[in-house]
Formats: C-alpha cells, sequence, structure tokens
C-alpha cells in the first residue's frame, strides 16, 4: 500500500475544519457561562419558542439524552422554564425565559461572529461554492448511510 493510499485530504479537511470551528466557537460560548452545546438548544429556541424536547431532538439531531440533560441545567440556571403540554401531559415544552432570551441571542450573535469569521477572506462566490459543496458532500454521506443500514 503506498503512502498516497493513507492520505485523505477531504476527511482531514473536514474534521479541521470542524475542530476549529468548534474550538473557536466554545471558547466565546464559555464566555457566557454556556457549556458547548447548550448555545444551540437556546438558539433553536430564539428561531421558535415553546417547543418539546422531542422537536428539539429531531431540530439538533441529538439524542433525547442529550436534550435532557441539557435543558435541567438550563433550567437550573433560570434560562428555560419547563411545563406540560395542555394538549398532552406527557408531552413537556420548554421555553426561554428573559434570562435565556438574552443569552439566546448572544449566542447566535457569536455564532454569526464565527461565520463572518470563517469567510473573511473569501468572495461570495466562494462561498456560496463552499456551502453548495458541503451540501452536495452532506447529501451523498447521508444517502450512502441509509443504503448501508
Amino acid at each position: 500500500m503506498s503512502n498516497q493510499d493513507l492520505d485523505f485530504p477531504l476527511g482531514t479537511s473536514i474534521i479541521n475544519l470542524v475542530v476549529s470551528h468548534r474550538l473557536l466557537t466554545a471558547k466565546k460560548i464559555r464566555q457566557l457561562g454556556l457549556y458547548p452545546g447548550q448555545d444551540m438548544v437556546l438558539i433553536e429556541l430564539l428561531r421558535k419558542d415553546h417547543r418539546s424536547q422531542n422537536e428539539l431532538v429531531q431540530a439538533l439531531t441529538v439524542d433525547h439524552s442529550t436534550i435532557a440533560k441539557s435543558a435541567n441545567r438550563l433550567q437550573k440556571a433560570g434560562i428555560v422554564s419547563f411545563e406540560k403540554s395542555t394538549a398532552d401531559k406527557r408531552v413537556t415544552i420548554i421555553s426561554l425565559t428573559d434570562k435565556g432570551r438574552e443569552l439566546a441571542t448572544k449566542a447566535a450573535a457569536i455564532w454569526r461572529d464565527v461565520e463572518q469569521t470563517a469567510f473573511e477572506d473569501l468572495s461570495e462566490e466562494d462561498v456560496r461554492f463552499f456551502i453548495d459543496y458541503a451540501r452536495k458532500i452532506t447529501t451523498t454521506f447521508n444517502q450512502k448511510a441509509s443504503k448501508d443500514n
């Protein structure tokens, strides 16, 4: 097997991009007193408040225990509140408090800032191509994963 067979430029590039994005984002999110990942829950609730845990699981493509743990921490910090659904008492609805809405807005600003940083040396056309290629590659990976299951 040649060394060329052991080079994975796409995979390495994707991993490096994700790791560097996560490091920068997490550093800024921690300054808000949030754990990485909680920002995504807050931003999802900012998009559409008063959501069930299952809705958040689907929107964020994480497992139920991850949302439950994150939501419980956020509730203890007074960032979200819980109430039972009026339509189905088995369903817990998660909502932003005023403090949560403020933090969610700050978290969204951090994500916008990180996006601007990512693209600051790229043209608008480069950005469109990058996003288009990333979507195509993701679709291909997801289709392959579905077929292999």
